[in-house]
């Protein structure tokens, strides 16, 4: 056990942080993970204050650390990682990558995949606040730029264009398979 997140980062090497805290404590651990150097940052705490977000999102951006945060059920790479709340026995090691806006739909989502003989690359949850660490069109470039991603299954909600954004990016630039 540490004090600090910077003491895990220098004990232990660690590069990632889930964060399971009230909304109310949420935004000052994201950035105390951030300021501590973790690149890779998966807050589960849903309702977290937009105002407290945007200082957030902001102070991240400078530290260049990969956020998802709130209202998420994390990431999770089959057979090798998984950061968050996700069920992991419904996932198998794939070519699929999911990005997703809802939990339930993401499980329903990967279910059907795995019960199908589908596999997954990597499961990621962006939540669905007004303010989030990582859009849909982030993780799709992520995905664009990953070997083992063959695929990608985006699951939206209702609002804004996050959606439509990452569609237009697909249509120019993702890869094409042969």
């Amino acid at each position: 056990m540490f004090d600090t997140v910077k003491e895990a980062v220098k004990h232990q090497k660690a590069n990632a942080s889930v964060i399971f805290v009230p909304a109310a404590f949420a935004a000052d651990a994201i950035m105390e993970a951030a300021d501590a150097g973790i690149k890779l940052i998966v807050a589960i705490t849903e309702g977290i204050p937009a105002r407290d977000m945007v200082n957030v999102y902001e102070f991240v951006r400078r530290k260049k650390s990969q956020t998802y945060w709130s209202e998420l059920p994390g990431v999770i790479t089959p057979g090798m990682a998984k950061i968050g709340i996700m069920p992991g026995f419904i996932h198998a090691q794939g070519q699929v990558g999911i990005i997703s806006r809802s939990g339930t739909l993401t499980y329903e989502a990967v279910a059907q995949l795995t019960q199908r003989g589908i596999g997954q690359s990597t499961c990621i949850g962006i939540g669905g606040d007004p303010i989030i660490g990582m859009r849909f069109i982030d993780i799709v470039k992520l995905f664009n730029r990953d070997r083992n991603t063959k695929a990608i299954v985006m699951i939206g909600e209702i609002g804004g264009t996050a959606e439509e954004e990452a569609a237009e990016y697909i249509k120019k630039h993702v890869k094409k398979l042969s």
